[in-house]
C-alpha cells in the first residue's frame, strides 16, 4: 500500500470568499475564489500531498440548497482549479445542521475518518503524522487536532493552531518550507530539538 500525506482544506473562507453570517453560497454565481487560491493548488499539484476538501454545509440540512446543487458548485470549482493547473483529489461535505448532532460535522472528525478509509480502499494510506488541515475556523483546527493533523488557521490568531497564516497560498508555502526543513534534518541526522538547542547556544 502506498503511503501519502494529505492536506485537508476547508472550503468557505479558505478557497472561496465566505458569505455573511447566516447566508450560504447557493449557486455558482455567488462563488468567489479568494486571491492566491489557484496558485496554491498549482504549487500543490507538483508535490506528493493528497488535496482533500472537507466542508460543513448545513445549508442542505436547513433546506436552503440541495445536495445536487452543491455537487454542481463543487464540479465547477474543481473544473476551474484544474484549468489553472491544480487539482482536488476528493471532496467531503457534511449536510447536517448543528442540532442533528452527527459524527461528520466539524469539529468532529467524521469526514477525516471517512477520507482515510476511502483512500485505504484505493490502496493509499494517509500519512496522518505528516498531514495538515487548513481552515479559517476553530472547528477546523479542533477536528484536525482530534485526528492527529498539523493545523494551520487562516486569518485571526488561534492558540490552538500550530500555525496562523494570512491565506491559503501562504499556508501552502509554510507547509513546503517545513517539508524542506524536515528533509534537511533527516539528511543531516540531527533531531529538530538538537538543532534548536544549537541555535540557542550560538545566540
Amino acid at each position: 500500500m502506498v503511503k501519502k500525506p494529505a492536506i485537508f482544506i476547508d472550503r468557505d473562507g479558505v478557497i472561496n470568499k465566505k458569505m455573511p453570517e447566516g447566508r450560504y453560497v447557493e449557486q455558482w454565481s455567488e462563488f468567489c475564489f479568494l486571491p492566491g487560491v489557484f496558485e496554491a493548488f498549482r504549487i500543490l499539484s507538483g508535490e506528493a500531498f493528497l488535496t482533500i476538501v472537507v466542508t460543513n454545509q448545513r445549508c442542505i440540512g436547513r433546506g436552503i440548497i440541495t445536495e445536487e446543487r452543491l455537487s454542481q458548485i463543487h464540479k465547477q470549482m474543481t473544473r476551474e482549479i484544474k484549468e489553472q493547473g491544480g487539482d482536488i483529489d476528493a471532496i467531503y461535505f457534511c449536510p447536517h445542521d448543528i442540532s442533528d448532532d452527527c459524527s461528520c460535522r466539524k469539529p468532529k472528525q467524521g469526514m477525516l475518518l471517512l477520507a482515510k478509509e476511502d483512500f485505504k480502499n484505493k490502496g493509499i494510506e494517509i500519512d496522518v503524522k505528516n498531514s495538515y488541515i487548513i481552515g479559517d475556523d476553530e472547528k477546523d483546527i479542533l477536528a484536525g487536532k482530534l485526528f492527529g493533523l498539523k493545523t494551520i488557521k487562516i486569518g485571526e490568531y488561534s492558540k490552538m493552531a500550530d500555525m496562523v497564516k494570512k491565506d491559503f497560498r501562504e499556508a501552502v508555502q509554510a507547509i513546503l518550507e517545513e517539508k524542506r526543513r524536515q528533509f534537511i534534518l533527516n539528511k543531516s541526522g540531527f533531531k529538530e530539538s538538537e538543532v534548536i538547542s544549537l541555535g540557542c547556544c550560538k545566540l
